[in-house]
């Protein structure tokens, strides 16, 4: 959608703003579809631009619109769904593997076959508690993040399945500690850190659930410099599996608000996952992740430490947290302009 000069316009274009006469009258009401006389009109009120699509520009953008709204009910409904399964762990009520696979289905679709969805992914609102939004999120980057790896199919619906569940030991984490607002003490830790076993020993018996997603639940908090837990597992000793939930779930948390944090921009993401995890992740399938979604924030608008709002430019391969970035006339580059930060992403509506 662009504001066109009245030379520019042409039958079949779709006006986008209501058109007032001086007097504060509407001439013309938005969604028009312009024809001759409505152009001519136009003229003789001598208004001298206005918003305006074409109708193939129009056409696509409801497109696209639907299609993100079908997303969104996708997530919703497997949000709600997630809801009812943890329900069912924490009542003792183990579900079977055909719910389980049913729940993802629809999200596990639309990775493998919608080109835009990641791009639609990012943009999907806050919905329901933390505890379910955040394990389908996972569940999707987790899916997406298989994909760009170049796993089969079976294994991005395992990496699916396993980021949905990777959290499901919580359910028997006390809730005054899985709510707190706030800092861990460390017997409080220590409780927390037994999600990972909880949750293999609440799977483990599901008849079907593959051996992959097993071992992305018990090892998601496994670290490839053997500082993770339950069992201090180092580099290959870590499932594939694991290792892609591992890289997707703290993405998502740090990107997520908590009572007790607010959230991290992407590009501050990427830079403390590259400074303080490099040697935790596993380094290959971080930067094939962050490599991938940088990409996506080109054309935001950002605002730097120097109070300025820039416009991202470009992204980089090899160092997605430093993209180039333009302030009006003029360029910077991150990588070499050390001294400038970005410090936060100004949300699109």
């Amino acid at each position: 959608m662009t504001r066109k000069n009245l030379s520019e316009l042409k039958e079949g274009m779709i006006l986008k703003e209501d058109v007032y006469d001086s007097q504060g009258a509407v001439l013309i009401g938005t969604e028009t579809l312009l024809e001759k006389n409505h152009i001519d009109f136009l003229k003789k009120n001598h208004i001298v631009s206005v918003l305006a699509e074409s109708k193939t520009e129009y056409d696509l953008y409801k497109i696209n619109r639907e299609n993100q709204r079908d997303l969104e009910e996708k997530y919703r409904s497997t949000v709600d769904k997630f809801k009812e399964i943890y329900s069912s762990f924490k009542l003792g009520k183990v579900p079977l593997y055909q719910e389980l696979s049913e729940t993802i289905e629809p999200l596990y679709e639309a990775i493998l076959n919608d080109d835009q969805f990641a791009q639609k992914m990012w943009q999907i609102k806050a919905y329901d508690g933390y505890t379910f939004e955040h394990s389908v999120r996972v569940s999707m980057i987790a899916g997406l993040l298989a994909k760009w790896y170049g796993m089969s199919e079976t294994k991005i619906k395992e990496a699916t399945l396993a980021g949905l569940l990777h959290d499901i030991g919580k359910c028997n984490i006390p809730d005054e500690i899985l709510n707190k607002p706030g800092p861990l003490t460390p017997e409080e830790y220590k409780v927390i850190k037994t999600h990972a076993t909880l949750g293999y020993i609440l799977i483990k018996d599901i008849k079907n659930l593959s051996y992959e997603v097993l071992l992305g639940v018990l090892q998601h908090h496994e670290r490839v410099d053997g500082t993770g837990y339950p069992n201090g597992l180092m580099g290959d000793q870590i499932s594939e599996i694991a290792k892609v939930v591992a890289v997707s779930d703290v993405y998502c948390a740090m990107t997520a608000n908590r009572v007790y944090k607010v959230a991290m921009h992407p590009f501050e993401v990427a830079n403390f996952i590259l400074d303080k995890c490099y040697s935790s992740l596993d380094l290959s399938m971080t930067k094939t992740f962050l490599g991938n979604i940088s990409h996506y924030y080109i054309g935001h608008k950002v605002i730097l430490n120097t109070a300025e709002e820039a416009t991202v430019v470009m992204t980089y391969r090899d160092n997605p947290s430093r993209p180039l970035v333009r302030i009006k006339d003029d360029y910077y580059d991150l990588r070499r302009s050390t001294g400038i930060e970005i410090v936060s992403i100004i949300e699109e509506e």
